[in-house]
């Protein structure tokens, strides 16, 4: 018979994973939350296996609501990160109970090459050696302990560490910090802030405060901060230096390891730039110094021309991002999408890759223009995009003529040529090389439209405008109609959707969406439950 699997906290973004592991797998799933119309104590009765997937502070009053209502062939498990409480409150259950806490978060794609902790409650059977059989089936490493010891553990390994790292943020936000200067530790370790900050503050007010092992490790954690502290203000050159071979000693067989590991890591950074320092914001981009996709007299430079005169040209749309992250000029404009050539991938490409958001957006309609005596030329030296743009205008009007391929519509030019040669570029081109226009509007498509974003390194929220998303979502069936859905409850109109490759791994993609409102927190944290990341991009 199959199992029926009741998860309370379904709806939590943990909650999620295990539902979505084990409705991929066939079982039936049962879910209470707020807001739900099944109880916790209904769904208790009604399930083979109970998981409670709840926040910390509330895992045991929870537990003692609905372990009278477990039937006695069931099994009753949480999976808190603090054990010796939930295992505890366990313990008169009439059915099958035992404490798990899972080692990943809900950014992980599978159980493969996991660790998962099992702490008895004194009571497991067959529904118990039923889940660690079906975790280890799927690549999961079991390891079984007592509750108190676990608790000890995370004292350490949770508590201590997110302690010193929340404290290191703090000290580093009280100075401006030069992002020319940061090193390779630096900017490893404000990964590892950036990614303990982004999580839920009542969890690790929890962690840190619910584990009653975790005082005694900070005041060891205290003393020796004090003490290198001591040698540093005494100028104990000595001193210091044995505190950290003793230190570095301790972890001998480590530190090689520990070298190749982050050299692996950091490759990826480097192709990911990190700034940490606050951006200031883009509210004002009137007159703003403004970094295009050059050169002069292209769509670019006149999108660009719709709110600033102060312009530094760029030539790859990558150069563009990373003068506007480097702080080199306050604004980007970049081409984002095309009515007849689709989205522009390396701008989507960019703005994942680089920490920036969309501080608004213009369309240039893309009308072309010819420069030249339609008598005498002989060659059309263009694009390649703008000659195909006007074909058959040129075929009508310049039959015979030679195409000469460049890499801009404006970069020939700015060269000398002779009579016989004529160009094809926008009316912008004829403004700054200072040539007269033949005839203008000869692209066979009038309806042809580009939208450019401008990219700034933070911009204020809107209160209107349509909202940029990057979502990179759990890998399962249904979860793009499931997103969908939230969109369609809460009555948003998406304007656009585009999947991009995640360069991650094969086959993985991140989905780009433009929504046709201002998002409000509760959209986002729904949308959570799907995604394993929801970024707002900025709007346009």
């Amino acid at each position: 018979m199959r199992k029926k699997i009741g998860i309370i906290g379904g709806e939590g973004r943990m909650g999620c994973w295990f539902k979505d592991f084990f409705l991929s797998r066939g079982f039936d799933v049962i879910v209470s939350d707020y807001g739900t119309k099944l109880s916790n104590s209904d769904l208790a009765s009604r399930s083979d296996i109970v998981i409670v997937s709840v926040p910390l502070l509330h895992t045991k009053e929870v537990i003692e609501e609905v372990k009278e209502n477990m039937r006695e062939d069931a099994l009753l498990c949480d999976i808190a990160s603090l054990k010796k409480g939930p295992v505890s409150a366990m313990k008169d259950c009439r059915s099958e109970c035992v404490g798990i806490h899972p080692l990943f978060g809900p950014l992980a794609s599978s159980l493969k090459g996991q660790n998962v902790v099992f702490c008895s409650a004194g009571k497991e059977g067959e529904l118990t050696d039923f889940m660690k059989s079906m975790f280890k089936k799927e690549g999961a490493e079991i390891i079984e302990i007592d509750a108190q010891e676990h608790d000890k553990q995370m004292a350490l390994i949770q508590a201590l560490v997110h302690f010193a790292n929340i404290s290191l943020a703090r000290t580093i936000t009280l100075h401006e910090i030069n992002d020319s200067f940061l090193t390779p530790v630096f900017r490893l370790q404000s990964l590892i802030l950036g990614r303990v900050l982004s999580q839920s503050p009542d969890l690790y007010a929890e962690l840190e405060i619910g584990n009653p092992y975790f005082p005694e490790i900070m005041r060891e954690f205290e003393d020796q901060v004090r003490d290198l502290a001591r040698k540093v203000e005494e100028k104990d050159r000595e001193g210091f230096k044995e505190i950290f071979k003793k230190t570095s000693s301790s972890l001998e067989g480590f530190k090689k390891v520990a070298e190749a590991k982050s050299n692996e890591v950091l490759s990826v950074v480097e192709s990911q730039p990190v700034r940490t320092r606050a951006a200031r914001g883009a509210s004002q981009i009137k007159g703003a110094l403004t970094a295009f996709l050059g050169p002069e007299g292209t769509f670019s430079h006149q999108a660009a021309n719709t709110f600033s005169d102060r312009h530094v040209a760029c030539s790859t749309i990558r150069d563009v991002f990373e003068a506007v992250n480097s702080g080199r000029v306050e604004i980007g404009v970049v081409p984002a999408e095309n009515t007849t050539e689709g989205v522009v991938s390396e701008t989507i490409n960019c703005l994942i890759d680089y920490p920036l958001k969309v501080a608004g957006s213009c369309e240039i309609s893309i009308s072309q223009c010819f420069f030249g005596d339609k008598e005498k030329v002989r060659v059309i030296e263009t694009h390649p995009q703008a000659f195909r743009q006007c074909r058959r205008w040129v075929e009508r009007n310049l039959p015979g003529v030679q195409f000469k391929e460049s890499s801009s519509t404006t970069a020939p030019m700015k060269e000398e040529r002779g009579e016989e040669t004529g160009f094809i570029a926008p009316r912008i081109a004829g403004e700054v090389y200072d040539m007269s226009v033949s005839e203008e509007g000869i692209e066979d498509n009038k309806d042809n439209i580009t939208k450019f974003y401008f990219i700034a390194r933070d911009v204020k929220h809107p209160s209107s405008g349509r909202t940029l998303l990057l979502l990179a979502v759990y890998d399962r069936v249904g979860v793009l109609r499931d997103i969908l859905h939230v969109f369609a409850q809460h009555e948003l109109n998406l304007t656009s959707l585009h999947s991009v490759p995640s360069h991650l791994r094969p086959w993985d993609y991140y989905f780009f969406l433009e929504v046709d409102a201002v998002l409000n927190e509760k959209v986002t944290k729904e949308l959570e439950r799907y995604c394993s990341m929801v970024r707002v991009m900025g709007s346009s």
